[in-house]
């Protein structure tokens, strides 16, 4: 999305403009100023305008011939930076200073929201990919206002190993599916980079936020560890279900239908990761929030009014329930609240903003308005907890200074990436060791089409393993992504139970096991994952967390 530009004082001399006019043929005339950040001058920044390209020097400055026209934008690019823009009327060329700040991140995960539960066809070709029910004008929204990625990924199939590969640009297999021992594997995690490091480490302005669900469980460290300023706390599924109905042995019913004032508390996290942004721009720093939705997880709330606007929605063939409806409102209405309050901030031109959800939907439901017993995130197979497509393939967006509106990729992007590209915008020197995401900085910009990776592949594990090609269950199921293909592998007793092949350009249901007919790509990705696995001391046979 190309932000709109900062109107400056005309650039261009009147006398030689109006000639220009007159005559209606080009006119060239000399733009100069300074490019600084916090009164330093920035050098080596790339500047634009019209045909002609220059650099700042060493005192942050800059000369250039551009054809001149009036309220032409200027483009300007410096490591660190986001891209900033800036209009150029007519009057005079001495631009002055250009003061450069560093950019926000907010990066939104809505929890166990299927591909297809959004009222956007997520895969252009196939209308199958929207919801025939479900209506979400927000985000449908955020995803017109920049790049959406129809093979967006979550790097596990459930919330916790999700949110600790978020954080570390680590594969489940590293962490919450290690064969060391949980003591080393947590400590080691601790003093891994994290977003807040990297972005402290380039200016310690830096404040940085993770409001909602947390979430990591086994050690259950303290935001604060990982170097957050502000947080929950160490927050999990609870927080999201208080006030649910209980069964008679004192459970959550996780059937009942849940009437509240603030369902899932999406009105409370909109309200206070707005006050801590207004906090931020207000002292003029610069600032990284995680907005972590408790919905759509487990325990249906809604408002009640919203209930009642949905009774009179036509419902759909795989999409019905009223009670999930209304809470997916409940979520977008939370969600266009938030970038609204975003608009009026004044921050969007410096902002970026990432959208995803934390894994796949549910396959099925039973509430009291509905049962579903068909996939509900067909066109996809299964859901959440399997890493099939419909457990990991999930809605994701980004939006930006730079980024074009109505993008959209096919190029395979997960959440252990974010660290990373969050690292190559803001020109990060810490090293990044032992992760598996790669910077999607080029890809957003639409500048390539490929994404670079220690490992030219992405891994996703769950600690279940029901395969399609075996009726004997498994104690665990990994998969692997490489280009168009996906090998699925299950696991008992930590030997391989079975072995799947699907390419997914032509098959994203994987209905057609090519395993039998293209044994050696088998053979070949099978054996990346095998030596993966070894590689990161993964383990096959944990079946719990």
């Amino acid at each position: 999305m190309k932000p709109e530009a900062v109107n400056l004082k005309s650039r261009y001399k009147t006398g030689i403009l109006a000639a220009c006019l007159l005559l209606a043929a080009p006119c060239w005339a000399d733009v100069s100023g300074k490019v600084s950040h916090k009164d330093s001058p920035l050098e080596g920044c790339k500047v634009i305008h019209g045909s002609s390209t220059g650099t700042t020097a060493s005192d942050g400055g800059f000369a250039l011939p551009s054809l001149a026209t009036v309220n032409e934008t200027l483009e300007i690019r410096c490591k660190g930076f986001a891209p900033k823009y800036v209009d150029l009327q007519a009057d005079d060329s001495d631009m002055g200073d250009i003061r450069l700040k560093r950019p926000n991140f907010i990066l939104i995960v809505s929890d166990d929201q299927g591909w297809v539960q959004t009222s956007t066809q997520m895969d252009p070709d196939d209308p199958e990919t929207k919801s025939d029910y479900f209506r979400t004008p927000n985000i449908d929204s955020f995803f017109k206002s920049g790049i959406r990625f129809t093979q967006g990924y979550s790097p596990g199939t459930y919330c916790m190993p999700t949110r600790r590969a978020i954080q570390t640009s680590q594969s489940t297999l590293r962490h919450a599916f290690n064969g060391q021992p949980v003591e080393k594997w947590t400590d080691a995690y601790k003093n891994q980079v994290t977003i807040p490091r990297v972005l402290k480490d380039v200016d310690p302005d830096y404040m940085t936020a993770h409001l909602g669900k947390w979430d990591l469980r086994y050690d259950d460290p303290h935001p604060k560890k990982l170097g957050y300023d502000i947080s929950d706390g160490a927050t999990g599924n609870g927080q999201g279900n208080i006030g649910s109905k209980k069964t008679k042995k004192g459970r959550m019913d996780k059937s009942a239908l849940n009437p509240a004032a603030d369902p899932k508390m999406i009105m409370d996290l909109t309200t206070r990761a707005t006050d801590f942004i207004q906090q931020q721009v207000e002292a003029d720093k610069p600032f990284f929030i995680q907005v972590s939705h408790y919905a759509l997880h487990l325990a249906v709330f809604f408002k009640p009014e919203t209930y009642d606007e949905v009774l009179g929605w036509k419902k759909g063939e795989k999409h019905f329930i009223p009670s999930f409806a209304a809470m997916l409102k409940d979520l977008d209405d939370g969600i266009g609240l938030f970038m609204q309050e975003l608009d009026d901030l004044g921050i969007r031109d410096n902002t970026y903003i990432i959208f995803m959800a934390d894994n796949g939907g549910r396959p099925i439901q039973n509430l009291e308005d509905g049962k579903a017993r068909e996939n509900l995130n067909y066109p996809l197979s299964k859901g959440k907890h399997s890493v099939y497509e419909g457990g990991i393939r999930v809605p994701f967006a980004i939006i930006g200074p730079g980024i074009r509106a109505n993008g959209i990729t096919t190029t395979t992007v997960s959440g252990v990436d974010i660290l990373p590209t969050i690292a190559d915008i803001v020109d990060s020197k810490l090293e990044l060791s032992n992760t598996d995401g790669g910077s999607i900085k080029d890809l957003i910009y639409q500048e390539s089409d490929t994404v670079v990776r220690p490992q030219p592949f992405l891994v996703f594990h769950d600690k279940d393993g029901k395969s399609k090609s075996n009726s004997e269950k498994g104690d665990s199921e990994s998969a692997l992504i490489q280009g168009d293909f996906k090998l699925i592998k299950t696991w008992k007793d930590g030997a391989q139970n079975s072995v799947e092949l699907y390419n997914l350009s032509k098959d994203k249901g994987e209905h057609e096991n090519l395993a039998g007919s293209m044994p050696d790509k088998t053979a070949a990705l099978g054996k990346l994952l095998d030596d993966y696995i070894a590689d990161v001391k993964g383990d096959v046979t944990i079946v719990t967390d």
